[in-house]
C-alpha cells in the first residue's frame, strides 16, 4: 500500500514545518502513517472524530467514557429491556457470545466436532431477521420476547459468554422509552441533569475525537487545520525525527527496500514506548 502521510495526529506538512525543510520520500511518508497507527494502538484508541454506542457501568451521578473528546451525545438509556432469547439442544455444550459486530454460536457435540456460526448485525439488522436466521440452524432456536420484532441488532449489549445448552440466554438491549437527560461535564465525562445516578449497565450513543489535520497530496499545504492538541502533535513528530535520523545511521534500515519496511516498524514501535509517559496523557481512559 502507497503511503500518503496526508492525515492523522501529524501529516507530511505539519512534520516537515517541525523541522523546517521539505522533506518528500516515501519511507518518510510511510514513517509519519506508521506513527500515526502505532501511537492509536498503543493509546487503544481512534484519535479522529467517531460514533460510537458504548455499555458503561454506572454507580455514581457521572458517566465516564473511554473515548474522548466528547462532541455530542445522541441518546443515554440507564434500563435495560430483554429482546430475544437463544438456546441450544442435541449437543454436549453450546455457548453463545456477542460483540459490537455481531453474535457467534458455539456447539460442540458428542464427536468432539466444534461448529461456529457468526451472525453479523450488519446482515441481519432487526431482531425478527436476526432470530428467524438462528432458527434455521440446526440445533439452535431463538424467540423474540415483548415485541421487539424491529429492535435494532446494533444496539444489543455484548456479552463474553453464555451458556445455552438446555437454557435460555437472554440477550438485552437499551429501553427506548426514557432515555436520561445529561450535560456534557468534561471531555470525557457526562453528568447526570437533575442529580439523579447511573446505575447498572447504561447505554450511550455519541460521538468523540479530534478533527484530524488533513495536508494536499505534496504535502505543500494544511488543507483542514484540525484541532488534535499541538503538545500531541509534536510528540509524534519528535518520535518521527528520532526514526529518520537513527535511519540515517543503521545499515539494515538503509538497506530496506521499497514496500518492506518491517524493520522501520519495529524501531518506530520502540520510539512510541519509550514516549509512552507523554503519550499516556491522551490514553484511552480504560487504560
Amino acid at each position: 500500500m502507497t503511503a500518503k502521510a496526508t492525515t492523522g495526529i501529524t501529516n507530511l506538512y505539519l512534520y516537515n514545518r517541525f523541522i523546517d525543510d521539505e522533506l518528500d520520500t516515501e519511507i518518510l511518508r510511510y514513517t509519519i502513517d506508521q506513527t500515526n497507527d502505532l501511537i492509536a494502538k498503543k493509546c487503544a484508541r481512534t484519535f479522529g472524530s467517531t460514533t460510537y454506542k458504548e455499555w458503561v457501568e454506572g454507580n455514581c451521578q457521572y458517566l465516564v467514557l473511554d473515548n474522548y473528546p466528547i462532541t455530542s451525545v445522541r441518546l443515554v438509556s440507564s434500563t435495560t429491556q430483554n429482546l430475544f432469547t437463544v438456546e441450544n439442544t442435541g449437543n454436549s455444550l453450546a455457548t453463545v457470545s456477542s460483540d459490537e459486530d455481531g453474535i457467534t454460536l458455539l456447539s460442540i457435540d458428542s464427536s468432539a466436532v466444534e461448529t461456529e456460526t457468526e451472525l453479523l448485525y450488519a446482515t441481519y439488522t432487526n431482531v425478527s431477521d436476526l432470530v428467524d436466521a438462528i432458527n434455521l440452524i440446526a440445533g439452535w432456536t431463538a424467540e423474540v420476547l415483548s415485541n421487539q420484532d424491529d429492535a435494532l441488532t446494533q444496539l444489543i449489549r455484548p456479552m463474553a459468554s453464555g451458556y445455552a445448552l438446555g437454557e435460555n440466554v437472554y440477550f438485552v438491549g437499551p429501553y427506548m422509552g426514557a432515555d436520561v437527560r445529561v450535560s456534557i461535564e468534561s471531555d470525557s465525562t457526562l453528568n447526570s441533569i437533575g442529580g439523579g445516578y447511573f446505575v447498572g449497565n447504561v447505554f450511550v450513543w455519541y460521538t468523540a475525537g479530534y478533527t484530524l489535520p488533513i495536508c494536499s497530496e505534496s504535502g505543500g499545504e494544511l488543507t483542514t487545520a484540525g484541532n488534535v492538541p499541538e503538545a500531541l502533535t509534536l510528540v509524534a513528530n519528535t518520535i518521527i525525527k528520532e526514526v529518520m535520523n537513527y535511519r540515517d545511521e543503521d545499515g539494515n534500515m538503509q538497506n530496506e527496500s521499497i514496500g518492506d519496511f518491517n524493520y522501520t516498524r519495529h524501531n518506530i514501535t520502540s520510539a512510541v514506548d519509550r514516549h509512552w509517559k507523554d503519550l499516556s496523557l491522551w490514553a484511552r481512559k480504560s487504560i
